[in-house]
Order: structure tokens, then C-alpha cells, then sequence
């Protein structure tokens, strides 16, 4: 008998795809022997390589962050093959189009749901390197002789989440700061090239985000912002690290490591959140956190405040598409995890009401204005 052939959705993005991998791992135990195709954006596809979990990639290129109408089309086209017997099953998790009805303040937790089945398989993300990336993980270690310092800080300072206001500079600021005490280096993390005449101060761009997480086991403390640096310590590659997360907890999509956690029964008596902060708040805490994190965490650690602004743009887009149902489920989803509170109706309320207006606002800058230039 051939085996099932299934395909996952997940395109974007790579903190977004590590939190997928646990769902490939589910359908693997859910349908023993099946072929299982993943769909992921071209420039997340490295974040699962070499995956056991995962027979086949399909690069997607043609459906570009925030392009409902191209992720759309592509859906349709996939429910088409699966019509056509190329596909036995579909797996649409993608946190997009109806799927955002799911979101919920937690973003694995609104993947999970999007498969519609039960996850009981471990949720740590999935991520298997090849020999190589640890092998260069490990010479930047002793090329930087990162075994002399008393502690070492991986510094995710450039998210693509969009959920820190971290500058070059501030990083760059904060970074001094902390070497100042001659017992710590900095490892500043993104693909931005940092030439610093302090070797204390390290640039992390030549290694990719695979071998980032292999670097992590190299690393005794984390400057994070929920992003893909962040994720990829706390999967089977990475090493948990005790961590300061830097945060904006008004952008689109929040997703606060606390909250996540605590979603899953996580420990997260290592993690820090700051959300008001300058260079010198970061620095106190984090010198602060490496002697005692206890009292460091009880001295600086702000609760991330809870708010609902998303449902408004979940609402909005769903509208477009007259995605009702959708709206209902995206009410269902939260009225569970929240019960009836009062913020989360409110922006409904308003993402309803200011539906029309926003909608002749789009379509004013998008073919009135954009004709004017």
C-alpha cells in the first residue's frame, strides 16, 4: 500500500517554522509511514533541513509576508492538487488568511491550533544540524576565545518579528557597557556586520542562524526579542539560556516568551522581560541577572500587559473576504483562553465599526494616491 501523502503549510517566518516543526512531528505519529511535504518560504527553508520528521521541502517564493490575496491563491492551488490526488491530506497552519482567527497573544499556540488535532508529541522545536554548522559554531568559539570569559552574551539585537525597537547603536551602547567589566563579551547576533576595536564585542553575522543555535551551547546568558535567535536557543539544537527579552508589547503580533511558556508549562523562572528601557536599565539588569537571577528578575522583570489591538486588524482582513465564520472562531478562540473580557470586545466592536472607513483608506493610497506620484 503507498504510503499517505500530506502536505504542511508553514511558510514564514523561522521562529514561526520552529514552532511548526512539533506539528511535523505530530502527523508523523498521527499517520505512521506517510510522506510528508512541507511548503515554506524560500528564505525560511534552512530551518528545517536535515529534519527526520520531514520527507520533501517545497520552496514557495511566489507569496510574499502580508500578501493575503498571493497566500490565498496558493491555498487554493494546494486544495486543487489534493483534489487532484497529488495530495492525500493538507495541513494549512499557516498564521494567515483564516488561520489568523486562531491568534490568541501566543503564536505557537495559534499554529497548533490550525491543525486541528491533538499535539502529544514534546513541543521543544525540532532543529537537527549537520555536522559542519557545529564543527564552524565551534572554531568561532575558540577563534574568539570565548572560553577565557567568566560570561558570554548572545545578543539578538535586529528581529525581523518586529517586536523590539532595538537600534544598531543602542545595541552597540548596551554592548560596552557590559564588556566593561573585562570578565564578559558580547556576541552581537544578526546578519548586520559589526566592526567593534573591542574584541570583547563580537560579530556574530558570519554565522548563519543554524549555526547560531549550535553557538548558543558556547554562551551563558541571552539579550533577546522574542525573534528567531531567541527560538532557536530553547529547540533540541539550542541550549536554554537564562534571558533578558527587549520588547515592544504594542506591536501587531505579540508573542511574549512569559506568556508562551506559561501556555506550556514551560519553567520560565529564567526570563526576564523589560518592555521600558534604556541603556543603562539593560546593563543594571542584565550584570544584575548574571550574579543572581532570582532577585534580578523580582527587582526588574515587567509584566507584559495583556491587550487585544491585533483583533482589530484580524477583524479588518477577515472583512475583506466576508471570512464570517472565521470572525466567530477568532471569538470562540479567545472567549476560551480569556473568558468574556471587556478590551477584546471593545476591539472587535471597532474593528467591525471602522471596517469601511479603513478599507476606502487602503484603497485611496493604493490606486488614488499611488496614480498622483
Amino acid at each position: 500500500m503507498a504510503p499517505e501523502k500530506i502536505i504542511l503549510v508553514q511558510l514564514f517566518s523561522n521562529g514561526d517554522c520552529l514552532y511548526a516543526t512539533t506539528v511535523a512531528r505530530q502527523v508523523k505519529k498521527d499517520f505512521p509511514g506517510c510522506h510528508l511535504t512541507w511548503a515554506i518560504a524560500s528564505f525560511c527553508k534552512d530551518i528545517i533541513a536535515n529534519n527526520p520528521y520531514v520527507d520533501n521541502i517545497l520552496e514557495v517564493s511566489t507569496v510574499k509576508k502580508n500578501d493575503t490575496a498571493a497566500l490565498r491563491r496558493f491555498k487554493k492551488d494546494i486544495f486543487q492538487q489534493q483534489k487532484e490526488g497529488i495530495y492525500d491530506k493538507v495541513f494549512f497552519i499557516h498564521n494567515g488568511d483564516t488561520n489568523a482567527a486562531y491568534y490568541d497573544g501566543c503564536i505557537r499556540s495559534s499554529i497548533f491550533r490550525a491543525y486541528q488535532m491533538p499535539i502529544t508529541v514534546p513541543v521543544q522545536p525540532v532543529l537537527c544540524l549537520y555536522p559542519g554548522e557545529i564543527a564552524r559554531a565551534n572554531q568561532f568559539a575558540h577563534d574568539h576565545e570565548l572560553q577565557k570569559y567568566k560570561a558570554v552574551i548572545l545578543f539578538e539585537y535586529a528581529p525581523q518579528s518586529g517586536q523590539s525597537a532595538i537600534t544598531i547603536d543602542l545595541a552597540i551602547k548596551v554592548a560596552e557597557k557590559i564588556v566593561a567589566n573585562d570578565n564578559f563579551a558580547v556576541i552581537l547576533s544578526s546578519a548586520n556586520t559589526i566592526d567593534h576595536p573591542n574584541k570583547a564585542i563580537i560579530d556574530g553575522s558570519s554565522l548563519t542562524l543554524r549555526e547560531t543555535a549550535a553557538l548558543s551551547n558556547h554562551c551563558t546568558f541571552l539579550l533577546g526579542t522574542s525573534s528567531g535567535i531567541t527560538w532557536i536557543t530553547t529547540s533540541q539544537a539550542g541550549k536554554q539560556l537564562p534571558m533578558v527579552q527587549l520588547l515592544n508589547p504594542y506591536t501587531r503580533w505579540v508573542n511574549p516568551i512569559s506568556r508562551d511558556f506559561k501556555r506550556f508549562n514551560i519553567p520560565d523562572d529564567r526570563v526576564i522581560e523589560l518592555f521600558n528601557f534604556d541603556e543603562t536599565t539593560i546593563t543594571s539588569c542584565v550584570n544584575h541577572a548574571i550574579n543572581d537571577f532570582e532577585t534580578a528578575k523580582q527587582k526588574y522583570s515587567q509584566p507584559i500587559p495583556l491587550h487585544f489591538k491585533t483583533t482589530r486588524s484580524i477583524v479588518y482582513n477577515l472583512l475583506c473576504y466576508l471570512e464570517i465564520a472565521a470572525i466567530i472562531k477568532h471569538v470562540k478562540v479567545n472567549r476560551e483562553v480569556y473568558g468574556n473580557n471587556f478590551s477584546f470586545y471593545k476591539e472587535l466592536f471597532w474593528g467591525i465599526a471602522l471596517a469601511p472607513f479603513t478599507l476606502l483608506k487602503h484603497l485611496l493610497q493604493k490606486h488614488v494616491f499611488k496614480t498622483v506620484k
